[in-house]
C-alpha cells in the first residue's frame, strides 16, 4: 500500500495546476466625447416717447460619444411696455406711472437623444415642452420619436465645411393646454412631422442657414403647423457671433381667438462656450 500512496499523492503534486479565470471581451473603446455648448443673448428697448423692453436668451448643447448623441434647447423671450392709453403717440406724465404691460412671455425646451446607424443616418427620440399665452398656448408638451439622414456635407479644400443638406421624418404627440377663454381648453394632437435643414457658408466668417418643419394631424389632415427658423450668422472673433433671425410659425388651424401666423425678428450675439 505505501508504494502506491506515494505514487498517487506525486501524481497530484505534479498535476496541481492554479485555475485562471477567462478574461472577459473587450469592451468597446469609448471615443472621445465631442461637445458643443451655445449662449445666445439679445432684446430690442425704447425709451422717452416710448418705453418697451424685449429680451430673449437661449442655450444649445450636445455630446456625443461612439453612435450616440444627446442634445438639448432652451430659449426664452419677455417684453413689457407702457400703455399709450389715450392714443396721442406720447407717454403722458399719468401713462408713465402706470405699470408696465407684458407683451411677450414664451419659453421652450427640448431634449434629444440620437443613435447614429452610420455616420449619415440615426434613429431619434425627444421631449419637449413650451408656452406663448399670447398664441393661446398655456402649456405644450410633447414626444417624438423619427428618422434623421444627412443628404449633403460639402467642404472647402481646407476641409471646412461650406454646405449641408438634411432632412428628417417622424412621428409627434402633443398635449396642448391652451389660455384662459378658450373653449375647450385641453386637446391633444397626433402628427406626421416632417424637416428640412440647410447651412451654407458664404465665407470663413458668414453663413446663412435655414431649418423648416411641417406638422401635419393626422386625425385632421386640414390642421397643419408649419415652422421656419431662417438665419445669417456672422462671427466676430472665434467665440463671438452677430446673429440675425427670422422666425415665421404658421398654424392653418389656430388656437380659437388668435391669428394664424406669428412673426419674429431678432438680433443676438452668440457666444460658443464649448
Amino acid at each position: 500500500m505505501g508504494a502506491p500512496l506515494l505514487l498517487l499523492v506525486g501524481l497530484a503534486q505534479a498535476d496541481d495546476t492554479v485555475f485562471v479565470e477567462p478574461a472577459s471581451p473587450p469592451e468597446e473603446p469609448v471615443e472621445h466625447a465631442e461637445k458643443d455648448l451655445a449662449a445666445e443673448l439679445g432684446g430690442a428697448w425704447s425709451a422717452g416717447n416710448t418705453d418697451s423692453r424685449t429680451l430673449t436668451a437661449s442655450l444649445d448643447g450636445a455630446v456625443r460619444w461612439n453612435r450616440n448623441q444627446v442634445s438639448t434647447h432652451g430659449a426664452l423671450t419677455v417684453g413689457s411696455t407702457r400703455l399709450d392709453a389715450d392714443g396721442d403717440g406720447v407717454l403722458s406724465p399719468d401713462e408713465r406711472e402706470e405699470k408696465r404691460v407684458q407683451t411677450a412671455r414664451q419659453g421652450d425646451a427640448k431634449l434629444r437623444y440620437d443613435r447614429f446607424l452610420s455616420d449619415r443616418n440615426s434613429l431619434y427620440v425627444l421631449g419637449g415642452a413650451f408656452t406663448d399665452p399670447y398664441a393661446g398656448y398655456d402649456a405644450r408638451y410633447n414626444g417624438q420619436t423619427g428618422y434623421s439622414h444627412l443628404l449633403m456635407y460639402a467642404e472647402d479644400a481646407e476641409e471646412e465645411p461650406v454646405t449641408s443638406l438634411s432632412a428628417e421624418v417622424g412621428f409627434d404627440a402633443a398635449a396642448e393646454d391652451y389660455a384662459e377663454g378658450v373653449v375647450p381648453n385641453r386637446g391633444m394632437k397626433y402628427s406626421a412631422r416632417g424637416s428640412v435643414a440647410y447651412v451654407r457658408a458664404l465665407s470663413k466668417s458668414v453663413d446663412v442657414g435655414s431649418d423648416v418643419e411641417v406638422f401635419v394631424n393626422v386625425i385632421d389632415p386640414k390642421d397643419t403647423r408649419l415652422i421656419s427658423d431662417t438665419a445669417l450668422t456672422n462671427a466676430l472673433t472665434e467665440t463671438m457671433s452677430l446673429k440675425l433671425t427670422y422666425k415665421l410659425t404658421y398654424d392653418t388651424d389656430p388656437v380659437a381667438g388668435y391669428v394664424p401666423a406669428d412673426h419674429t425678428g431678432l438680433v443676438s450675439i452668440v457666444a460658443t462656450v464649448l
